[in-house]
C-alpha cells in the first residue's frame, strides 16, 4: 500500500470513550466535531487508481502489503472502474455481501454459505472471479489513504469527494458537536442494524479534523 492501513482502537463502554477523548484533548484544545459511522463487518479493500482508472485492489493484509484481488474486486459492481479525478489515488473501502445476496445465493448453491461476512471474504479471497461474480458483493467506501494534491482538512471534506467521484458510501455519516451527541448517533446506529441489508459489528468515531 501507498500508505499503512491503520486498524481502529475499540471501547466497550462510555467511560472508555471519555478516556480516549481527554487523551485526545492533549493535542488540541479546540472544540471537537465528531463524524459517526457504521463498523462495517466485511473485508477490508484497498483500491488504486491512476489517470482516473482502477489500477489494483488488495486486502489489507498486515496494513503495510496486502494480498493482491484485482480480477475479483472488479467483478463488484458498486466499484468504479473509471473515476473523474487522474491523480494517484488510493481508497479503502468494506467489501460486504448483503444478506439479501446471500438468501439468494444459497436458494440455490450446492453448499449454502454460513455468514454474509466469511461469504465476502471468501469471495475476494476465491482464486475464480466468476465465483466472485456469483456471490453479487458490494462495497462502501469510507477513507481515503494515498492522495496527490492538496490534502482534505476534514473528514466529512474527504468523504464529499468520495461520493462526487462515483465512490459507495454508507447512507449513514452522522456529525457531532459533543461526545454525548456522538453516543446518541451510535444508539441511532444501534437502532438501525436490525433492519439493514448487511452486518455491523459496531460504531466507528472519528475527529472530523484531520489535523487534530
Amino acid at each position: 500500500h501507498l500508505a499503512p492501513l491503520y486498524s481502529l482502537d475499540k471501547v466497550r463502554s462510555a467511560e472508555e470513550l471519555a478516556a480516549w477523548e481527554a487523551r485526545a484533548r492533549k493535542f488540541s484544545d479546540a472544540p471537537f466535531r465528531y463524524v459517526v459511522e457504521y463498523k462495517l463487518d466485511g473485508l477490508t479493500i484497498n483500491l488504486r487508481y491512476q489517470n482516473g482508472l482502477l489500477v489494483s485492489a488488495a486486502t489489507r493484509g498486515d496494513g503495510v502489503t496486502g494480498e493482491v484481488i484485482t480480477a475479483q474486486v472488479r467483478t463488484i459492481k458498486s466499484v468504479p472502474l473509471r473515476i473523474p479525478f487522474t491523480g494517484l489515488l488510493e481508497v479503502q473501502g468494506e467489501g460486504i455481501m448483503r444478506l439479501s445476496a446471500l438468501e439468494a445465493y444459497n436458494e440455490n448453491a450446492d453448499e449454502p454459505l454460513k455468514n454474509a461476512r466469511n461469504a465476502a471474504a471468501g469471495a475476494l479471497r476465491n482464486l475464480d472471479p466468476a465465483e466472485t461474480a456469483r456471490r453479487a458483493l458490494s462495497l462502501f467506501c469510507y477513507s481515503i489513504g494515498y492522495m496527490e494534491g492538496t490534502p482534505f482538512k476534514t473528514h466529512t471534506e474527504m468523504i464529499a469527494f468520495l461520493r462526487e467521484n462515483h465512490f459507495p458510501v454508507s447512507d449513514f455519516v452522522r456529525t457531532a458537536d459533543s461526545l454525548d451527541a456522538a453516543l446518541r448517533c451510535v444508539e441511532e446506529a444501534q437502532e438501525s442494524r436490525n433492519g439493514l441489508d448487511y452486518l455491523i459489528d459496531g460504531a466507528v468515531i472519528k475527529i472530523d479534523s484531520f489535523a487534530t
